[in-house]
């Protein structure tokens, strides 16, 4: 009488506790708590930020890099293994069905409980369908896929991080091919316009019209042409195959091609932009290394509730249906039909503190996972403060170094004039177009540098970025 009572009772208790422990052992969502600067405006990452150099060769060479870098292929497969992980612990909150059959002969002891009651030796055969589920009552299943679906966003991020990186790098290559290809241009114009100098002044030499001094000095000026464009000839060699390799090339192609060439170093200046004032801080935590240190935030601490659900039972249901015959013509009539229910709990008593101990580890992890998220997000701001300051510093410093090479520009012209109408010797010529030779390679290192500088404030925005929605134009301008 009192059995059904007792069930009841039993039944509430353990909807009680499962209800308490599912409420318990939910993952701790609380944000990590940031300082971040103000921002109103609203900005999205612009994932194809090297279009706004304009270069058509340079975005070629980018999407080949991402296509075939070798980095970027083994952060393809570190997802792939995330998915899987991801799938194994999906299959875990489903119940798992078995197909199974036998057929055996065996004989039995004579002696044994079983005498008499079959013939001896005898045959058995089934075919049965089993299944088996584990109640999720503590979240045990559910914390673990949780955690394996954040690891497999931050492998996701983790590989947005790499094509970023890798997308820099070949940019940033081609950044210093360009120069090169300009310095070496430079070199050769100089070498050019210096051996014309060294043959007027032999030729005024041997007419008697200047002094041998001016015919060594001017040959002096043209060995130092000629020592200054192997060395960037090599370095212009030695930034084609860094180029090369960046872009997943093979060895044929290191040495039987060379590298497209586009946009000229100058002509890549007007992508160069400027960042408007109050750049939203949101924007930032979507660089795609801030975005997974927190999802592996997430994953430790879906991993804690994984832990603590050690401490409660473990509750499994199984079943069998199926036939089972001693004679294989009856195997699959009415009368052999078998079947079986059972559930099986599971719960620990004593494991000398190993639970404890795996509780305790999991929180250090999660710990660990807290530092490293809000380190991220201040090295992200760190970046774009130094990334700020770097644009406009090479930019003040490239737009002297225009100047001055314009005015050197002017002053060899002097110089020529003043030489050739008798009003000062070749050496004030030498000096001016030594120093106009030697700005003008620095002034294409400048540039160089102005454009590598937006390419690290692009690096630590994590892309490109693009401009904020006026929301009340864009309404205003909607047909209605």
């Amino acid at each position: 009488m009192n059995r059904p009572r007792i069930a009841l009772r039993g039944s509430v208790l353990a909807l009680l506790l499962a209800l308490n422990g599912c409420a318990l052992l939910s993952p701790d969502r609380t944000p990590v708590a940031l300082d971040l600067p103000e921002g109103s405006q609203v900005a999205t990452i612009d994932s194809q930020w090297w279009h706004l150099f304009g270069d058509k060769e340079l975005d070629a060479l980018v999407e080949r890099a991402r296509e075939r870098n070798a980095d970027a292929q083994i952060a393809i497969a570190r997802i792939e293994e995330a998915r899987a992980a991801l799938g194994i612990a999906s299959a875990e909150q489903l119940p798992r069905l078995d197909l199974g059959a036998d057929a055996s002969r065996q004989r039995v002891s004579e002696n044994g409980l079983q005498r008499g009651l079959r013939p001896n030796p005898y045959d058995s055969y089934q075919f049965a369908a089993s299944a088996s589920w584990e109640l999720d009552l503590w979240g045990r299943v559910r914390n673990q896929r949780e955690a394996a679906l954040a690891q497999l966003q931050a492998t996701q991020y983790d590989y947005e991080s790499v094509l970023l990186a890798v997308s820099a790098a070949t940019v940033e290559a081609y950044f210093n091919l360009r120069a090169l290809d300009a310095q070496v241009n430079v070199a050769q114009q100089t070498l050019t316009t210096r051996e014309e100098s060294y043959q007027l002044r032999v030729k005024r030499f041997q007419g008697g019209l200047t002094s041998e001094l001016d015919v060594r000095q001017a040959e002096a000026e043209l060995m130092d042409a000629r020592a200054a464009l192997p060395q960037l000839q090599a370095s212009q060699t030695q930034a084609q195959n860094i180029l090369f390799i960046l872009s997943g090339a093979s060895p044929r192609e290191l040495y039987d091609e060379t590298a497209p060439r586009g946009t000229s170093i100058e002509g890549l200046l007007p992508g160069l932009f400027t960042l408007p004032a109050g750049l939203p801080s949101d924007l930032l935590l979507r660089r795609p290394d801030v975005q997974s240190a927190e999802q592996q935030l997430r994953a430790t601490r879906a991993q804690i509730q994984v832990a603590r659900a050690a401490y409660f039972p473990r509750i499994t249901l199984t079943g069998l249906f199926g036939v089972q015959s001693l004679e294989f013509s009856d195997l699959f009539k009415g009368p052999s039909k078998v079947w079986g229910f059972a559930g099986d709990l599971t719960m620990p008593l004593f494991d000398n503190g190993l639970t404890a101990a795996q509780v305790d580890q999991a929180r250090a992890r999660d710990k660990q996972a807290a530092i490293n998220y809000t380190q991220t997000v201040r090295s992200a701001f760190g970046d774009v403060r130094v990334g700020l300051d770097g644009v406009q510093r090479s930019r003040e410093r490239a737009e002297a170094l225009k100047l001055q090479s314009n005015a050197l520009a002017r002053q060899v012209r002097l110089a020529q004039l003043r030489y050739d109408n008798g009003y000062s010797d070749y050496l004030e010529v030498l000096d001016a177009e030594r120093s106009d030779f030697q700005v003008q390679l620095t002034l294409i290192t400048a540039q160089r540098d102005a454009l590598v500088a937006q390419l690290s404030l692009i690096k630590a925005l994590g892309g490109g970025w693009q401009a904020p929605v006026d929301t009340a134009t864009s309404n205003a301008s909607a047909p209605g």
